[in-house]
């Protein structure tokens, strides 16, 4: 019996947020959440990015985009855009970015954003 050793180089592709990542995110989520402040989320995929959205109300624009480039060469892998697509932070660390939309901080952009 041969055995056939299959290559998939896919595998080593980024294509989501990672276990981590995700996690990350669902926690700051879920708190905002039980605080009232968020209502809805969407996940945006393309080839290139991936973007978590988070939404005050599910018939209105994102409040919030996470996005994550996948096979970014740069040292900003991930970007914080607001309601109006602006550009909040980009940086190589998600804590970093996600740090600026947790509950002590949020009520600075939601005051600028309403």
């Amino acid at each position: 019996m041969n055995l056939h050793l299959i290559k998939n180089n896919n595998l080593a592709k980024e294509n989501f947020f990672n276990k981590k990542e995700l996690n990350e995110i669902l926690n700051l989520y879920g708190s905002m959440v039980s605080d009232g402040e968020w209502k809805d989320y969407g996940i945006y995929m393309s080839k290139n990015i991936i973007s978590f959205e988070i939404y005050r109300k599910a018939t209105e624009n994102p409040l919030f985009q996470i996005l994550k480039k996948l096979n970014s060469k740069d040292n900003n892998k991930y970007q914080l855009k607001d309601a109006n697509g602006l550009i909040i932070k980009s940086s190589n660390n998600l804590t970093s970015i996600l740090k600026i939309i947790s509950k002590k901080n949020s009520t600075k952009y939601l005051r600028v954003i309403k």
